[in-house]
């Protein structure tokens, strides 16, 4: 479960694409999609089965047990 840790930071557990990934930082989106290194503008983004537009990506807040799913855009032929 999350927490603060013993240096201050908080910290929570939430699951990212079926795997449990340690966030650390505010819960924001912006903060979650720096840490797996993903391009904001290059994904969609469900958190709890509801699909978040981009446009209102900084006001979700992540909590402790979120499921979140970040779905890369790929082209091909």
């Amino acid at each position: 479960m999350g927490g603060a840790s013993k240096w201050g930071a908080f910290f929570m557990n939430i699951i990212v694409n079926g795997n449990i990934h340690d966030h650390t930082g505010p819960g924001s989106l912006d903060v979650l999609l720096k840490e797996l290194g993903a391009r904001p503008d290059a994904v969609a983004i469900m958190v709890n089965d509801q699909v978040i537009p981009r446009a209102d990506r900084a006001g979700i807040t992540l909590k402790d047990g979120d499921y979140v799913e970040v779905l890369s855009f790929m082209g091909g032929g």
